[in-house]
């Protein structure tokens, strides 16, 4: 009878006569894959044939006194919608897709009350009505705050944890903002197990990033920094964040090498409504601010843009092809005179600074704009605008650190130092960060997004290190970096489901399907990187290019680019069933493609100063030899202020004409094609060209087993072709590093195409994961097994050298590596006992088959990096978590909040045998030692204390991080080089904002308020530790204001 109720599961079911709509039913015969794939092809035909959304209604009670209680909040937790119950204690959601869902329901005072299998009927009503129980404790009273179930609140996303099945942690935008984190590298600090490496990448459970992956909403964000995998997760400003998450165990929908974990970096889609946020700020560096012994250079500074512009570009007269320098002649050639006139161009073409200077600079700004719409057509029909823009500039600062190199020269001998230096440095760094998102909606079922994120970082860096080489002679090296990176990246995605589609066994089912089309742009450019080295004679102020060395051993000037081209595509369907025991399962299938291209490309160039033809007792001969070295006012003049100077350089500024003669005292003039200081190609530049193609597919289950057991099971086959292939323009060699018999390294130089490298592989990655409901919607137990795969970077198979400054570390690649395989298993024990409370344990194990591991030998006075392969390695921890509203001991402490979560770390990798037998002549020998890039121990745990009447928040938040190894040992040809750890180092840091009226607030910020030293040292088996490098940090002081509207 039309208009009769029914009853569905206990509920009282309605038709909803305003939401009466066709159902959508598929063809007969039709298997559940081609009905999927036909429904994608056919997504413009959707909106003509929109399901009906159901809806729900009821009320909510007071349990002891039965009346109604207004202003409860009650929220699907799948579909994060809220509504809020009027006076007499009513509430309804409208246009909910039919389907079966979890609710919460909260008020202030009240214990909440979550209700699971809540089922919505298309084009029905579905009544709910729920009584709360007052929460009474027996000393003092206890009131829970009722919070806005959301995405953007800690409360909201503990809840969303709570109901995951997979290992994961969030952090909301509420708790980002208590923390003070300007972006997500700081936001990160507060996740369990994560830490933030250099400021700028992410790692989760001290992982290195090549077993960490980054995605920004769901999408794979290229890096633009070729020495890492991960992208600079500094780059993305909080104000368009809504959360950050961490997952820490793999399914068969992420990426085959998200082994440590995945960052999901979620920004904003639809505001609820006009949204305008600007902020400004200004810092205080203890060191750098106001400081006129900072460390930069004449031209020195990154503009306000970020970009470089002309000025540092390489000059258009620098060819591929360079003629012979010519020798001076007393009659030269024609073409020996076009030749030194080329030679004169180029070298003057070049900017004419090569050393640093030392200037005070400003504090460190920065300013944040958010803004966005929404607009709303006709029904479910909705468009949602959002852009952001941020720009921070900071200066940084450290002298008189130190920066030594060791080794050992026999099994018994200690830990030599042989260049110990005193190190200094300043960097100017900037950072701007653009966000747009266009959102349409046009359904509640469906969804279209377009996003454009521009990021831009530069640094530019002025470093200068003194080696004491005897009792009155120094040797001075001094380096100039500018850095430019720049990330482009435009992504469309799509979601869309169709509830009712399918009549499979009992009840509808619902399929959905999400795809993206991701095209990315990335580019590093580091043009005119400057290094000079010379010694310097103390007790006569001289100077002079160090002996039994070339010219590209004491000076340099590069010019590298690398610009990287990345696709990727990827669709995901879901087919949602209702199990017997009345629970919701799921079927998920997916295709991934990922198509990068790299093009690397560098030139060198030298200072020489050729021979000076003529006789020493010609004036201008003499005058010219003298300009090979240098004669300063006091012990601190540098070489470096007048090396450049014109009459230093190219074409010598008096010559010969015809019939003089250089030879002749009388003369007075040099030979007429006779050249100074002159800048000269290197020759052993290696450029390369990179590709790699990830293709991928999988198939997963989410099933329930009876009221309390998920289980997830699944593959996905994933296949990888990664190539690199090197050129060298000048000489068609590059070098590479050769392992001898007896286990020392050694530089050798070989054809470019034996330095090719290719990795054409495919693997199968199955997962298998199981949660417990130990306490229904409060306890929680969670297994996981997987396999998953590390890759090596385009920078560590390829064969080049790359150093900070001379006499540093050379980082070489290596054609060789192959890919990691990991088996990973995880145990989590979770409890909820009330909104926004947690407690947590966990373990885990990850066995490695050939991890990537990074060594560091010297050969020939020079210094090595190498990424290898060890054998096996393996990985094990334990991680603790606590989080906790203090007002659940006194209502006194209403406001207050504390935190902390704490992760032992136990990593392992096999030295292979051959490795400890060589290493056994200086007594490095070991059977194993930590993984490159894992730290002991992470500790993260905060306080905050909010008065939400006041507008006041006050957080402290402290973090502390355990020994890292940073490079394991290697062996030489002359000494063994220990492994190189990073000590320990704590971190403090204060925040605390005041809300000034409806749209004004302020904020102070202190942060690194130890102020501890970054150390590093190296390490013997026998437990020797010799320092490293010592760097000073500095505490930072900002002041904000903030306007919103």
């Amino acid at each position: 009878m039309v208009g009769a109720p029914e009853k569905s599961g206990g509920q009282t079911v309605r038709p909803c006569w305003s939401c009466v709509a066709a159902r959508v039913r598929p063809p007969g015969g039709l298997s559940a894959a081609l009905l999927l794939l036909l429904l994608a092809l056919a997504l413009p035909a959707t909106f003509a044939q929109q399901p009906a959304g159901g809806g729900l209604r009821g009320a909510v009670l007071d349990k002891d006194f039965d009346v109604p209680l207004a202003g409860a909040r009650v929220t699907i937790v799948e579909l994060q919608r809220s509504a809020t119950t009027d006076t007499n204690g009513n509430f309804l959601l409208e246009n909910v897709p039919p389907g079966r869902y979890t609710l919460t329901v909260a008020k202030s005072g009240y214990e909440r009350t979550v209700l699971s299998d809540i089922v919505v009927a298309a084009g029905r009503l579905t009544d709910v009505r729920v009584a709360l129980t007052g929460q009474v404790y027996e000393l003092d009273e206890l009131v829970v705050s009722g919070t806005d179930f959301l995405s953007d609140t800690e409360i909201g996303l503990l809840e969303i944890r709570a109901e995951a099945i997979t290992l994961q942690d969030s952090i909301s935008a509420e708790l980002i903002s208590k923390a003070g984190a300007s972006d997500v590298a700081g936001a990160l600090k507060l996740v369990v197990g994560a830490t933030v490496v250099d400021g700028k990448y992410a790692t989760v459970r001290g992982l290195s990033d090549r077993y960490t992956g980054t995605t920004l909403n769901g999408v794979r964000v290229p890096s633009a920094d070729p020495r890492r995998r991960a992208v600079q997760v500094d780059l993305f400003p909080t104000g368009t964040i809504e959360s950050v998450t961490v997952r820490k165990t793999f399914t068969p929908d992420q990426l085959g090498d998200f082994t440590g974990g995945g960052v999901d970096i979620r920004t904003r889609s639809i505001p609820d409504g006009p949204l305008f946020k600007i902020s400004i700020s200004s810092e205080y560096d203890e060191n750098a601010t106001g400081n006129d012994r900072f460390l930069t250079y004449r031209g020195g500074g990154v503009p306000a843009d970020g970009t470089a512009g002309s000025q540092r570009a390489l000059p258009a007269i620098a060819p591929s092809d360079f003629p012979p320098l010519p020798r001076p002649s007393i009659r030269p050639t024609d073409q020996q005179v076009a030749d030194a006139t080329f030679y004169d161009r180029l070298t003057r073409a070049f900017v004419p600074v090569i050393g640093t200077r030392r200037q005070a600079p400003s504090a460190n700004s920065g300013f944040r704009l958010v803004a966005g719409n929404r607009w709303q057509f006709h029904g479910d029909d909705v468009l949602g605008v959002i852009g952001a823009l941020s720009w921070s500039h900071k200066y940084d600062f450290y002298e008189n650190g130190i920066s030594n190199r060791g080794g050992k020269s026999g099994a018994t001998s200690p830990i030599a130092i042989v260049e110990p230096r005193s190190d200094s440095r300043g960097k100017d760094e900037l950072l701007l960060g653009g966000l747009a998102t266009v959102v349409y909606r046009p359904s509640e079922n469906h969804e279209f997004a377009l996003r454009a994120i521009l990021n831009r970082g530069a640094e530019d860096e002025a470093r200068f290190q003194v080696e004491r080489t005897g009792d009155t002679s120094v040797e001075q090296n001094q380096a100039l970096t500018y850095t430019e990176r720049n990330l482009l990246s435009v992504q469309l995605q799509g979601r869309h489901a169709w509830p009712g589609a399918l009549h499979l066994g009992e009840g509808d089912q619902k399929i959905e399907l999400d795809w993206s089309v991701s095209d990315n742009s990335t580019e590093q450019d580091q043009p005119d990187v400057r290094f000079f080295r010379n010694t310097f004679d103390l007790t006569n102020n001289s100077a002079r290019m160090p002996r039994n060395s070339t010219d590209s051993q004491n000076t340099r000037r590069i010019f590298r680019n690398i610009q990287e081209d990345n696709l990727q595509t990827a669709v995901n369907a879901v087919l949602e069933f209702s199990a017997r025991n009345e629970r919701t399962g799921r079927v998920k299938l997916g295709l991934y493609h990922d198509d990068t291209d790299r093009t690397f490309f560098q030139r060198s160039f030298t200072y020489t100063f050729p021979f000076q033809l003529g006789s020493f007792l010609n004036q201008a001969v003499r005058t010219n030899r003298g300009w090979a070295t240098f004669l300063g006012d006091g012990p601190d003049a540098l070489w470096t202020d007048v090396f450049l100077e014109p009459q230093r350089i190219g074409l010598a500024p008096v010559r010969c004409e015809p019939p003089a003669n250089p030879f002749i005292p009388s003369s007075n003039c040099a030979a007429p094609n006779q050249l100074l200081w002159t800048l000269t190609p290197v020759g052993t530049d290696v450029d390369y060209g990179g590709s790699q193609t990830i293709d991928a597919g999988y198939a997963m289950m989410e099933l329930p087993l009876g009221k309390r057991w998920t289980v997830i099971a699944g593959a996905r086959y994933e296949t990888t072709e990664l190539s690199i292939l090197p050129v060298s323009p000048f000489t068609g060699l590059v070098e590479a590093i050769e392992q001898l018999p007896d286990g020392s390294r050694s530089i050798v130089r070989v054809p470019a195409e034996q330095g090719a490298a290719l990795i054409d592989e495919g693997h199968w990655l199955p997962a298998l994961s199981a949660s417990w409901e130990l306490v229904p919607g409060t306890m929680k137990l969670r297994f996981s097994g997987s396999r998953t795969i590390a890759r090596p970077t385009f920078r560590e198979l390829a064969p080049v050298l790359t150093e900070e400054f001379i006499a540093g570390d050379e980082f070489l690649g290596n054609p060789d590596l192959e890919i990691s395989r990991i088996t990973n298993w995880d145990v989590r024990w979770e409890w909820f006992p009330r909104p926004g409370d947690i407690l947590a344990a966990s373990a885990f194990y990850k066995s490695i088959k050939d991890p990537i591991e990074v060594i560091a030998f010297g050969f020939a006075n020079r210094n090595f990096v190498q990424p290898v392969n060890y054998e096996t390695g393996s990985l094990k921890g334990i991680e603790l978590e606590a989080r906790a509203g203090l007002d659940r001991f006194s209502k006194r402490l209403a406001g207050l909040a504390a935190g902390i979560n704490f992760t032992w770390l136990d990593s392992t990798a096999d030295v292979p045998r051959f490795e400890q037998q060589s290493l056994a002549d200086f007594g490095l020998d070991v059977k194993s030692r930590s993984l490159q890039g894992q730290p002991s121990y992470l500790l993260n745990a905060n306080v905050t204390w909010d008065h939400e009447r006041w507008g006041t928040s006050v957080g402290l938040f402290y973090t502390v991080t355990g020994d890292i190894l940073l490079t394991g040992a290697a062996r030489g040809l002359d000494e063994g080089r220990p492994d190189v750890i990073q000590k320990a180092r704590g971190n403090l840091d204060l925040t605390a904002s005041q809300e000034i009226g409806e749209h004004l607030s302020l904020s102070v910020k202190a942060r690194n308020l130890l102020a501890g030293d970054r150390e590093t040292f190296y390490s013997a088996p026998d437990g020797e530790e010799v320092t490293r490098s010592v760097r000073e940090t500095a505490r930072t002081y900002s002041f904000s204001v903030g306007y919103t509207w």
